[in-house]
């Protein structure tokens, strides 16, 4: 069997990203029990190139057949990662990702105006997530350090 992984590239609308990353968090944990769910992670973009607070959310499952089981139980929930209100499927909103200004030039004046932040739909989690982009991939290879314990992998 192939793993499968899900990641979801989402932005907390503003005020809400500490309030976001427990629910994600809470989230995967409520996962758990789903056939073939393996787990998964939150992340935290960190070096400052995205959208402020942009998140990661990966899920990960012993295959795809694992995956697409999941999300017809979904349906109808109100969760992190599906569509508020009747709209099933609003696009993802990863454009804004080849519209953000270019970062200051070194020595460039801290006076300058912070551009204006792109206009996000925040459709997912009862409007506290906007969804850029989300991938479905199976796992073609993995590797793992030498030396680093199995737990960490």
């Amino acid at each position: 069997m192939t793993k499968r992984r899900d990641l979801f590239m989402l932005v907390p609308a503003p005020g809400r990203a500490d309030e976001a990353l427990i629910r994600l968090s809470n989230w995967l944990g409520e996962l758990d029990g789903h056939p073939g769910y393996l787990g998964g992670a939150v992340l935290r973009e960190s070096a400052g190139e995205l959208l402020p607070d942009t998140m990661v959310l990966m899920l990960e499952f012993e295959s795809t057949a694992a995956a697409r089981a999941l999300w017809p139980k979904l349906r109808g929930l109100q969760t992190p990662v599906t569509p508020d209100g009747d709209d099933r499927n609003p696009p993802d909103q990863g454009r804004v990702l080849f519209e953000l200004p270019d970062p200051p030039a070194l020595g460039a004046s801290n006076d300058d105006p912070e551009p204006a932040a792109p206009t996000l739909d925040y459709n997912r989690g009862g409007g506290m997530l906007a969804r850029l982009l989300h991938v479905h991939a199976e796992a073609v290879h993995e590797f793992a350090a030498t030396g680093v314990p199995a737990h960490q992998h």
